[in-house]
């Protein structure tokens, strides 16, 4: 786990993860795309910063888990071999 390469994994895991969960989310809540009404919602309210705060820590979470499933994975199929 302490290989470059796991840990842009993580991030790029990471990004995406929150990125597509974004769009999800907002489609989901907002019945399409209304960024009025996320700017009413979040913007106006002044929890934006909550709001990415909330989606760099989930996309972090759940690039660190699938990574090192992933990880876990080669390791495993390496010794079989």
């Amino acid at each position: 786990m302490s290989s470059e390469a796991y840990w842009r994994s993580v991030i790029r895991l990471g990004f995406l993860f929150a990125v597509v969960f974004s769009i999800v989310e907002h489609v989901g809540q907002y019945k399409g795309i209304n960024f009025d009404g996320f700017k009413a919602d979040v913007i106006d309210k002044g929890l934006i910063f909550r709001y990415v705060r909330a989606k760099v820590v989930g996309g972090l979470i759940y690039g660190l888990i699938v990574s090192f499933v992933f990880q876990r994975r080669k390791i495993i199929e390496s010794k079989r071999k």
